[in-house]
């Protein structure tokens, strides 16, 4: 890739080096840390036009807490702004629609928010509309992300434009919640208007409005005139075409039907390349990993579980499906991390004849029949197929069940159907949300709805009301190292984001959670 070059701007390098520092990265080891790079990128930028992209997703929901799927943050991020906002270079908090935040005592937190913003249908943004908002995200029956809120007991409206949070425990984690699906912030009124139709009528304050879903088709935006912010953004419509087969989509880009495309596989580097495209590629903390229903035989049997994470060659399947350019992985952190448990390397290692022999101990020698569900694009299926060969060799026989990607997640983890699914996990910025939204009963991700460890709900809560961070690390890792033994899911490999996009498009940089943002990308011409 001799054509690619690193990012030079002054505010570029800043961030960068903020990055290294929170994840412990010698600046020698940048490239090994995989830090974002864009290809030939330019800094100039006009604004208008319409951006078109390319998505391999089509959304669960439009509803942010009803959605069942991580990718759904990526079409969700125009329409609806977080109360807290992530530096995707640093994953530390900044100012969203709450401009400052306080924390009178460990257990209160005291959110002052922004004035001036308008919700797309005109109704105002205030503290009363945001203590609807949180509470609906912790009660409401559909909501998924009440495990999110799990420590907060109260939500008192302090000021016009002040809210106050009253938790039961000290939560270090809240802040990267209310950056996330908890913090989105919906219209009141559109959503008591809409009822259950909400999911496919979404009204935020965000930077674009949705104006149309054609499920698994396209879905478009335009402009929020009345956007608080008025520098932002530089495009004035979005409009997403939904393409599960990144082969057709890349094709799209490269015959400029559309502009840009994400969640490429590496194999592709050579064709966007020889295409003239601008190419942008990054590591991520989003991990391909097996979910597992631990409650259900066979795999209710520890040994069973042990077998299925020794009967993996997580280099094979990195070569494989993306060409060595992943980081395998047995726990679900980068080894960049400052989090990363190092007791657990060694472990988990490709071993079929120790994998049989775990089966004959859990009493099964002639092997296990495992129903495994894959989405049912090609490149999800040839995974699943790599998966089921190698398995063959542990005596552990995978029958896939194929389903369109919102479906999922539906399937196995609503209605419970089969033994697992291979899927991605896409990225949180703190370890603790992972832990609650795989592994905890109440999680609708879990769809063992069992704690998979008698210790594992103790360490949890260790981990997100513990500040000091050396005695944070340690609790993550002790809870790491609980779910490991435990085997309660079988990591494989750490995603690495690669997108591609016309020459014309500026601005755009991947991020650690491997979900791209367009407020600062423009068009040239």
């Amino acid at each position: 890739m001799s054509n690619d070059q690193h990012v030079t701007s002054g505010e570029m390098i800043a961030t960068r080096r903020e990055w290294l520092q929170l994840l412990g990265v010698s600046a020698a080891g940048a490239m090994a840390a995989g830090l974002p790079f864009i290809a030939g990128q330019a800094l100039a930028q006009t604004r208008g036009g319409t951006l078109k992209i390319a998505s391999p997703h089509n959304p669960t929901s439009m509803d942010p807490i009803a959605g069942r799927h991580g990718s759904d943050h990526i079409l969700l991020f125009p329409v609806f702004e977080t109360l807290i906002n992530i530096d995707l270079d640093t994953l530390m908090p900044q100012p969203g629609l709450a401009e400052s935040w306080t924390t009178p005592d460990p257990t209160t937190l005291v959110l002052n928010l922004r004035r001036g913003v308008t919700f797309h249908d005109g109704t105002r943004f205030d503290a009363e509309a945001a203590r609807f908002n949180l509470e609906r995200a912790r009660t409401d029956n559909r909501s998924r992300v009440k495990i999110d809120l799990i420590f907060v007991q109260s939500i008192q409206v302090t000021g016009e434009y002040q809210v106050t949070l009253k938790l039961s425990e000290p939560d270090v984690v809240l802040l990267s919640v209310l950056s996330d699906r908890a913090g989105m912030m919906s219209a009141p009124k559109a959503v008591q208007e809409a009822g259950e139709r909400y999911d496919r009528m979404p009204v935020g304050t965000g930077p674009w409005r949705m104006d149309s879903w054609l499920d698994a088709e396209k879905i478009t935006y335009s402009r929020f005139a009345g956007h608080w912010n008025r520098s932002a953004p530089y495009i004035d419509r979005l409009d997403v075409s939904i393409i599960t087969e990144v082969n057709t989509a890349l094709r799209t880009v490269a015959s400029k039907q559309n502009d840009f495309v994400f969640q490429l596989a590496p194999q592709q580097i050579p064709i966007i390349e020889r295409s003239g495209l601008t190419l942008a590629r990054g590591q991520t903390v989003a991990t391909y990993h097996l979910y597992l229903n631990y409650a259900k035989p066979p795999l209710d049997n520890v040994k069973v579980r042990l077998a299925m994470c020794h009967g993996i060659d997580r280099d094979e399947f990195n070569q494989l499906t993306m060409g060595g350019y992943a980081e395998p992985t047995i726990q679900t952190l980068p080894k960049s991390h400052w989090a990363y448990n190092t007791e657990l390397d060694g472990s988990y290692q490709y071993d079929p004849a120790l994998a049989r022999r775990l089966l004959a101990e859990a009493g099964y020698p002639n092997g296990i029949d495992i129903e495994m569900y894959i989405y049912n694009d090609q490149r999800s299926q040839q995974r699943g197929e790599v998966l089921v060969e190698q398995y063959k060799r542990s005596n552990i026989r995978i029958q896939l069940r194929a389903v369109p990607g919102n479906e999922l997640g539906a399937k196995f983890m609503g209605e419970q159907l089969g033994h697992a699914a291979f899927s991605v996990y896409t990225g949180r910025t703190d370890p603790s949300q992972f832990f609650s939204l795989m592994f905890d009963p109440k999680s609708f991700i879990n769809a063992s709805r069992i704690w998979g460890a008698p210790e594992l709900e103790k360490a949890m809560i260790e981990c997100r009301t513990t500040f000091d961070r050396e005695a944070r690390r340690k609790a993550i890792g002790r809870t790491l190292r609980i779910i490991h033994e435990h085997a309660l899911y079988v990591p494989v490999i750490l995603q690495t984001d690669i997108a591609a996009m016309q020459p014309k498009v500026k601005g755009y940089k991947p991020n650690i959670l491997g979900k791209p943002r367009f407020e600062n990308v423009s068009l040239d011409g």
